[in-house]
């Protein structure tokens, strides 16, 4: 396997995960807060969804400065949540047939105008800014879903509402 091939697999695998995890959010919960510092899931959920639409900036440009990004339209319901995540990940992995492995090691630089937050390879920053990411926040929304009493999706091998080993 190929570097490119290695990284896209594990993007592949990491976001059917999350769609699992999506699936079982349900409206009513979007309000939803475990405490007055947190994220609403609604809030956790639009950025989680805008994660897999930075792959393409990532491939196939040198930089994002987010003073130049604009979000996209704010999601207010779960069927529109799974959609819109499935779309941006079938956006994503279509860029990768425009790279190469050489294409992975050139460097990637994060920024705010002036200020530079990292500059990575884009390998690096599929790893960190978009895979890791992306685990990160599904674990809180997991832990949305059970502060809901919402079974939780089991994300490699099992959870306490679903062990996928039957």
């Amino acid at each position: 396997m190929t570097l490119k091939d290695i990284i896209l697999q594990e993007f592949k695998d990491e976001m059917e995960t999350s769609i699992r995890i999506f699936e079982a959010v349900t409206d009513d919960i979007f309000d939803f807060t475990p405490h007055e510092k947190s994220k609403t899931l609604a809030e956790l959920v639009n950025h989680m969804t805008e994660i897999p639409s930075w792959v393409a900036g990532v491939l196939g440009a040198s930089e994002l400065d987010w003073m130049k990004y604009t979000p996209p339209a704010k999601i207010t319901n779960a069927t529109d949540l799974v959609a819109t995540y499935k779309s941006n990940v079938e956006t994503a992995i279509k860029a990768f047939d425009t790279i190469t492995n050489e294409d992975l090691n050139a460097e990637w630089t994060m920024k705010k105008g002036d200020f530079i937050f990292f500059t990575l390879s884009k390998y690096a920053v599929l790893r960190k800014l978009i895979i890791n990411h992306t685990i990160h926040h599904r674990a809180q929304v997991g832990l949305y879903l059970r502060l809901n009493n919402i079974s939780v999706p089991a994300s490699y091998v099992s959870s306490a509402d679903e062990n996928l080993f039957g």
